[in-house]
């Protein structure tokens, strides 16, 4: 995959993801915490194979992804310690 097309990938990833888990905190719903959950999942996923060797422009751009998916990971698990 292109390094532009792997880029908007993740991005469109942590905005599903964030989306998910503000869902996820506004509702008691177990789908919707659920789909933030399978949605986490899959960006760390793909963050890790996708960015494997990166050059070091595209360094500080994964560790900003990383970054914002510990975030998301840290708010799925306070939405878990509530229910």
């Amino acid at each position: 995959m292109e390094k532009n097309k792997q880029n908007q990938r993740i991005v469109d990833l942590l905005n599903e993801a964030q989306q998910a888990v503000i869902e996820a905190q506004g509702n008691k719903d177990p789908g919707k915490y659920q789909h933030a959950q399978n949605a986490i999942q899959e960006a760390k996923v793909f963050l890790q194979e996708s960015f494997k060797s990166t050059n070091p422009e595209e360094e500080t751009k994964v560790l900003h992804a990383k970054e914002l998916l510990r975030h998301l990971e840290e708010a799925q698990h306070a939405i878990e310690s509530t229910e």
